[in-house]
């Protein structure tokens, strides 16, 4: 049994009592899901490398191929990505996608598609987030078990707003989102909702209406507090740190509120280990410093931002030059590691004949890991919420993977 809604220190609780039954009754079985419920209670709380620490444990007493083994790598691939581990993320929720085809277990392929969307929002190539967050969503309407209220029908939803919102497509991403909140609220998932209400301050940011945006960032942060949910805490205030940046630039307020606030985000990502965040973090404080005339503390956070980027190393294994940093679109080769499209498709191009070798780790492959057979002739548009709604087990959204 996972404890998916309960509250981190709860589900904390629970697991430990799981333990101690599994040790009981000597079971292996129950022991890796105890072992794995300490592992999602902990990223939670932004204790990352414990979450690795009982993910591994937990490997050590399931079989490869089972469900709480794909389980485990789908926690380990969300771990990696709060620590902008993106090869080892991709890594795990490949492993993960693997177990769930070979045991046909559509839920956990839904979650894997979900984190391969946030993997790729997270290093801006919008176009692959969207679609993995469609064929999520498609599945979430097809998993025939007669409850478009379960939860991965909302973490589907949710998605599909997010990437859409980086779309711009901000209407549907407001409906979406909307859904989201509303099931979260009939059926008390706390962590769904307040996921949700953040990811309306980042539409309402979109659409410029500022203090809407902060409202809801508010409510997602003392949402996130209740619960002991240091993740979502930080990404609410992260959106609230950059709608203070907004009102600061136009002139609306003064650099005081934006640097207190940044400077303890900063502190909490530096606690959690967000590199991309704290990069981030670091370059706005430097914005703001410069304009306060502080070169010192101005100089401080660029290096640091700076040292953080060379440390994430996000470099195409192609052409050794920055991707993530800003929009691109990006494929990967069966090892997983990320190239720019443009240069995978060379790389594919030159190679017809045979395997492609990985510029990076030299291993061979006979295909893109995340292109479908013809990339030029995909195309991708999103489905109204109504439409989707009258038919729950269509699919909307044509997007295939190699995955």
């Amino acid at each position: 049994m996972t404890f998916e809604f309960a509250i981190p220190r709860d589900a904390l609780e629970y697991s430990h009592r799981q333990l101690y039954i599994s040790e009981e009754l000597d079971s292996p079985s129950l022991r890796a899901e105890s072992y794995l419920n300490l592992a999602k209670a902990h990223l939670r709380l932004g204790e990352l490398e414990r979450a690795l620490n009982f993910a591994r444990h937990s490997l050590y007493n399931k079989c490869e191929l089972c469900a709480t083994a794909g389980h485990v790598h789908l926690t380990v691939g969300s771990v990696y990505l709060e620590l902008a581990g993106f090869n080892k993320a991709l890594d795990s929720f490949q492993q993960a996608h693997r177990i769930a085809l070979a045991l046909r277990d559509t839920a956990l392929e839904l979650q894997v598609y979900v984190g391969l969307s946030e993997l790729f929002s997270r290093l801006q190539d919008a176009e692959k987030s969207a679609r993995y967050a469609s064929k999520a969503y498609d599945l979430s309407r097809s998993l025939q078990l007669n409850d478009l209220n379960s939860r991965h029908h909302r973490a589907a939803l949710l998605q599909m707003a997010s990437a859409l919102r980086k779309q711009g497509e901000l209407g549907d991403a407001h409906d979406y989102c909307s859904e989201a909140t509303r099931l979260a609220l009939i059926c008390g998932d706390q962590a769904s909702y307040a996921r949700s209400i953040r990811i309306m301050g980042d539409i309402y940011r979109n659409k410029s209406d500022i203090n809407k945006a902060f409202r809801q960032y508010e409510a997602a942060m003392g949402s996130a507090a209740a619960m002991g949910d240091r993740v979502i805490q930080m990404e609410s205030m992260d959106g609230a740190a950059r709608c203070l940046e907004a009102l600061r630039i136009q002139h609306k307020i003064c650099n005081c509120r934006p640097l207190e606030f940044n400077t303890r985000l900063l502190e909490v990502a530096k606690s959690i280990g967000a590199k991309l965040l704290m990069r981030a973090v670091g370059l706005r404080l430097s914005g703001i410093y410069h304009s306060l005339g502080d070169e010192n503390n101005k100089l401080h956070h660029e290096q640091l931002a700076l040292k953080i980027q060379n440390d994430l190393a996000l470099n195409c294994a192609a052409c050794r030059s920055p991707y993530g940093l800003e929009d691109d679109s990006l494929e990967a080769l069966s090892c997983s590691h990320i190239l720019h499209a443009r240069c995978a498709y060379e790389l594919v191009r030159r190679n017809k004949k045979k395997k492609c070798p990985c510029p990076e780790c030299d291993r061979t492959s006979s295909r893109l890991y995340l292109n479908c057979n013809d990339y030029n002739s995909m195309q991708y548009s999103p489905v109204q919420l109504s439409i989707c709604s009258s038919d729950s087990h269509g699919t909307s959204h044509q997007a295939t993977s190699s995955v």
